[in-house]
């Protein structure tokens, strides 16, 4: 074995620069960018013949820094006698370890192949290959086509050519570039979700995450149904798309980045406006559990910006991330760690619970639709009640409830006229400020009991950090006798509510940007109400630090 390393600890997804490297010589190595490559490549290598030559499979992400790269020039490439290398993002993408290998295999005489890593022809790429471009050709037909069954006969033709073997495997097998991917029964008297994921998971039955949440949303008495797509911007593929996702109800997408297009000269957005139906973006984290957890960001930066920030941009609903990759141990069929997705128990439910509150809204009729419009309110005065930077909050407040009437819900007899009657109203009644207080009237509360039977619900930890901040149940902050307040009037089926005090006017050494400052018991009183109490199909935040 041969080992480079300068600290302790394994490998894992995502790591970059001077890392372990971990492999015996072999005929046959294959390097590639793609974690779904390599689990396709492990399961053509394990259904090979047993006398068929070696092969050994390493992320690019593992041959990053100049070290790494002579490194494993030296003890793996150097004794190979065909190289194949999979290059995504052009030569630029890897340019040092390009000229290493392209040199070796010229010098030792060994069949180097280089594609590109996408669909997209590089002609400067495949010309640094060593082997006649007809076979350099038909290997890329074969890594395009994708799959173990398709990279197995790729390998079968590399050795019948490279090695005098007579294996003569089939053309290619083509997977449609989008189709149906069922994983559960379809209830026609149920409603229907759509999961829509990349066809490259089905190529490398990395489709445990899909599957998790397809059988989530069934037990939820919903259908799902799944679909792959290459790429869900090609035109061909969103027609198809658009018969498969027909009728549904809710739709939760695992893709990344923008789908609509928004930068073209005239953007082509029909098939979102035919949909017409609510997007969830569920992520699939590239990272590790372990150090999204241990991160207080939570997601990376490149996951933020794939699957958080550009998804944004088409008006999809952004839930959490359903799984984190893993690199399970060395798989001895070609000595490389297989990343694969690990799907999250606990966060699916979420995301199968969301896309079915979104469901059940999508067919409530608007007049008994409950919602939710919270004002912010920091400092916690009434003069600071529905403020908002470069917004008139109580004037839009007002404006939404109209239109919220108009569209047909339930807002009550009346409406306040203005922002100013807003507000009249609202200060009428129980707010954050300490004057009034006591002797406004109090509309709604949680009771002190029935708030403690609720805390008792959450996690130890979240219990536990509370109550050292703030005290057991109900807590420090000032109460009325009825209990914990919620702040705010009802008009119909509206509840025009003030956010509570978070905390920060109580303990002034706190910055009001603070991460880790845990809301007071008031606080998880209100959410609580609005969700058990109130019953609310949706909450709007309207104004500063929403």
């Amino acid at each position: 074995m041969h080992r480079i390393a300068t600290a302790p600890g394994d490998w894992q997804p995502g790591e970059t620069g001077t890392v372990l490297v971990e492999q015996t010589p072999a005929p046959i190595v294959f390097l590639t960018a793609a974690d779904t490559e390599l689990q396709a490549l492990a399961a053509a290598v394990s259904s090979l013949p047993p006398d068929f030559a070696a092969v050994r499979g390493v992320n690019l992400l593992r041959l990053q820094q100049q070290v790494v790269i002579d490194q494993y020039a030296e003890t793996v490439l150097s004794h190979a006698r065909a190289i194949v290398l999979r290059v995504l993002g052009g030569r630029a993408y890897w340019s040092y370890g390009l000229e290493v290998v392209t040199e070796l295999a010229r010098s030792r005489g060994i069949a180097l192949v280089v594609l590109p890593g996408d669909e997209q022809v590089d002609l400067e790429l495949i010309e640094h290959s060593t082997v006649p471009l007809t076979l350099a050709g038909l290997l890329w037909q074969y890594c395009k086509a994708g799959g173990a069954v398709n990279l197995g006969r790729a390998l079968q033709v590399l050795s019948d050519s490279c090695f005098s073997s007579n294996y003569r495997p089939g053309s290619p097998i083509e997977t449609p570039r989008t189709g149906l991917y069922e994983t559960t029964e379809v209830d026609p008297h149920r409603p229907t979700v759509g999961i829509l994921f990349y066809r490259a998971h089905l190529l490398s039955a990395n489709t445990g995450v899909i599957d998790a949440l397809a059988t989530a949303l069934h037990a939820k008495g919903l259908n799902a149904r799944c679909v792959y797509a290459y790429s869900p911007k090609e035109p061909e593929s969103l027609t198809i798309l658009g018969k498969y996702f027909q009728g549904i109800d809710c739709l939760i997408n695992t893709t990344s980045f923008s789908l609509a297009r928004l930068d073209a000269d005239e953007p082509d957005l029909s098939f979102w406006e035919a949909l017409d139906v609510p997007v969830l973006q569920a992520v699939l984290s590239s990272d590790t559990e372990e150090r999204w957890a241990a991160d207080n960001r939570g997601l990376s930066p490149r996951d933020v910006a794939m699957n958080v920030a550009l998804p944004e941009v088409d008006g999809r609903i952004i839930s959490r991330a359903i799984s984190f990759k893993r690199a399970d141990h060395d798989n001895p069929a070609i000595e490389s760690p297989i990343v694969t997705y690990h799907p999250q128990p606990d966060r699916i439910d979420f995301v199968a619970e969301l896309a079915c509150r979104w469901v059940r809204l999508r067919r409530t009729p608007q007049a008994e639709r409950r919602i939710a419009l919270v004002l912010a309110n920091y400092p916690n005065r009434d003069g600071r009640l529905a403020n908002g930077v470069g917004l008139d909050t109580p004037a839009s407040c007002v404006a939404v409830l109209k239109a919220l009437a108009e569209a047909g819900y339930d807002t009550g007899e009346s409406l306040p006229k203005d922002g100013d009657a807003l507000i009249k109203l609202l200060t009428g009644t129980v707010t954050n400020d300490v004057e009034g207080f006591d002797y406004r009237p109090l509309l709604q509360w949680v009771e002190e009991t029935e708030y403690a039977q609720f805390f008792e619900t959450l996690p130890a930890s979240v219990q536990t950090s509370v109550s050292e901040r703030w005290g057991p149940p109900p807590g420090s902050l000032r109460l009325r006798p009825e209990g914990l307040p919620v702040s705010g009037v009802r008009l119909g089926n509206v509840f025009v509510a003030i956010q509570p005090a978070r905390g920060y006017d109580s303990d002034p050494a706190l910055n009001y940007h603070a991460p880790d400052l845990q809301p007071p018991h008031p606080y998880f009183a209100f959410y609580y109400w609005l969700r058990t109490v109130l019953r609310a199909d949706a909450v709007i935040h309207l104004g500063k630090h929403g």
